[in-house]
């Protein structure tokens, strides 16, 4: 079956929902572009800066499409077949995940650019302002764990894979090195870190700086495997063919987490900001090669971006239920209550005007389904038997090497591409994690100054760093599920949230309650199995390393049901007086 048709399908039906529910939502939620926004009421050109709608949409867009619309797409289409995962993409972002960003940008906007906790402590209670803040806390805490894993095992693996031809073609082999992997990320940092000071103590525009650093990763990406290979007797991690994974997974999770730390107190300047416009660079870029391959070799039923994995797989597989793990593993991409910490974090501090909500929030959601398509399409384009022991970023890598090639792209430079690509996004996630974790931290225990910070860094790091000690190398597709839960409980209390405020105000509601509903019952649902399962594995087990990741594990579960119980009564208890209100109030 060719690709083209599914591909251009959910384009379409993506871009009608922009041109006609999403002006639905506007409306609803009470999108007034007359209004002052806080971004030009308090600019004071540091953390308050007004910008266009194509400027913030790129900063905003950056920010929420990480490695998480790759990882999730790939390992439901897996599990489940890529049917299912592509209508919960596609309808999940369109009635769900651009709703809840749409919601949260708007309501932070309206209570003074605060994040979306604020929100939550204004028209609730303290109860539950606490409560979503520690949530909040621990959903950073997870994300962290995830994507340190994930790229660990980037880094750690040397491996050779041989993907069975489809329709009778030859047998391609290729070599994931980490240690060249590992030179490209390296690199990636240092041009963001020398093009911050570029820009911060020269007039060099960032436009005419962009293209050296694209030309220099280049040049890291074709060479990196043997320079890895000559530097290997000075840095031996670098050279990983013919060792244990596990050995270099814990050198190579304290190095991320150290520099997650430094990342977090670096001036924005330095390497966030230029590191956002190299890692657009690069998302951009997946997105446009897609789009090429796409045009170019997905509209014949026989060619290497024909779809020949199966459509659907099983209602129940390793992952579990597809109710609700398809839900849960596809978290980015469809929705992501991370989305609702940046539009309520920074994204808010740059809206220009109201009317920019759409573009910059509900945009911006549609484009990341777009980049979950596509890593979907990574899988549709294989036989199982292609599938069979890859990791994600290997298929995305594989993936995204193929589409590549049909705009002349050598395949091999391709694979490399893709797995910096990969590798960048997991980085542009870390870091800012680590520094929104240090600012809830601060929030939620008053910590101040420079040392203020570097404790809260500290304090942020230090479970992440414990679990991943212990933790067994790939653990991550075991720690996906819980991530996921959390993830897409944190957005559905932030509906709530949202849901509480339109109440409160006189909008209409529905449209956010019942998506909040959606997403409470299922991810409830989620962490119910996730605990019956954690503590039968650790009555099942004689390990003591099994028993004790499983107590862990079902404590957090424990711990997530709890504070979302609390925080879902502390809402329905605010509805309930609020209707009682409008009910007593004389006509």
């Amino acid at each position: 079956m060719p690709l083209l048709p599914v591909i251009a399908l959910c384009a379409v039906v993506l871009l009608v929902a922009y041109f006609t529910y999403a002006r639905l939502v506007m409306r609803w939620l009470g999108v007034d572009a007359s209004r002052v926004t806080p971004a030009t009421e308090r600019a004071d050109g540091n953390d308050f800066v007004p910008a266009s709608a194509g400027v913030v949409l790129g900063g905003h867009f950056t920010a929420i499409a990480a490695a998480g619309p790759v990882v999730g797409p790939i390992l439901a289409g897996l599990a489940f077949g890529w049917v299912p995962a592509m209508i919960w993409i596609v309808l999940g972002a369109i009635f769900v995940g651009a709703v809840h960003d749409s919601g949260a940008l708007l309501a932070s906007v309206r209570h003074g650019a605060s994040s979306i906790t604020q929100v939550v402590r204004e028209h609730m209670s303290r109860t539950a302002y606490l409560t979503f803040l520690a949530f909040v806390w621990i959903s950073l805490l997870y994300v962290i764990v995830a994507f340190t894993d994930v790229v660990t095992g980037t880094f750690a693996r040397f491996q050779t894979i041989t993907f069975p031809g489809a329709n009778g073609a030859a047998s391609q082999t290729f070599t994931l090195n980490g240690g060249a992997v590992a030179i490209g990320a390296v690199a990636y940092l240092l041009a963001s870190i020398l093009m911050g000071l570029a820009l911060r103590f020269t007039r060099i525009p960032w436009y005419a700086l962009l293209p050296l650093a694209v030309a220099g990763l280049g040049a890291v990406i074709a060479y990196s495997p043997s320079w890895a290979a000559a530097l290997a007797p000075v840095l031996p991690f670098l050279q990983t063919e013919g060792k244990d994974a596990a050995a270099l997974n814990t050198p190579w999770e304290l190095t991320l987490l150290v520099y997650c730390f430094f990342a977090s107190i670096t001036p924005m300047w330095l390497l966030l900001q230029p590191r956002g416009v190299i890692g657009a660079t690069f998302l951009y870029a997946a997105l446009g090669f897609g789009v090429v391959g796409t045009l170019v070799g997905g509209w014949s039923g026989t060619s290497s971006l024909a779809i020949q994995y199966p459509a659907f797989i099983a209602f129940d597989s390793a992952l579990g239920w597809m109710f609700p793990f398809l839900f849960i593993t596809i978290a980015c991409g469809a929705c992501s209550g991370f989305h609702s910490i940046v539009a309520s974090g920074t994204t808010c501090k740059q809206l220009r005007s109201e009317g920019d909500v759409r573009p910059v929030a509900y945009g911006a959601m549609l484009l990341e389904a777009m980049v979950a398509v596509f890593s979907l399409a990574c899988v549709m384009i294989l036989i199982p038997a292609q599938a069979k022991g890859a990791s994600p970023d290997a298929l995305y890598a594989r993936g995204l090497g193929t589409f590549m090639s049909y705009s002349g792209v050598p395949l091999a430079f391709g694979i490399g591409f893709g797995l910096l690509a990969f590798s960048s996004f997991v980085f542009d996630t870390l870091d800012v994690c680590t520094r929104l974790g240090r600012y809830v931290l601060q929030e939620m225990t008053g910590l101040r100054g420079k040392l203020g910070g570097a404790i809260a860094t500290v304090l942020t790091l230090l479970p992440p760093g414990v679990y991943l000690v212990t933790a067994k190398p790939g653990a991550f597709r075991t720690f996906w599920t819980l991530f996921g839960t959390s993830n897409q409980l944190l957005a559905a209390l932030t509906l709530v949230g949202v849901s509480v405020w339109l109440y409160r105000t006189g909008r209409p509601v529905l449209f956010a309650l019942v998506p909040a509903g959606f997403m409470l019952v299922t991810t409830t649902t989620a962490l119910v199995l996730n605990l019956y399962s954690h503590l039968k594995q650790y009555q099942s087990s004689a390990s003591p390393e099994v028993t004790a990741s499983a107590v862990l594990n079902a404590s957090i579960a424990l711990t997530l049901l709890t504070l979302a119980a609390i925080v879902a009564t502390e809402a329905v208890r605010v509805l309930r007086r609020a209707r009682s209100a409008v009910a007593t109030s004389p006509a």
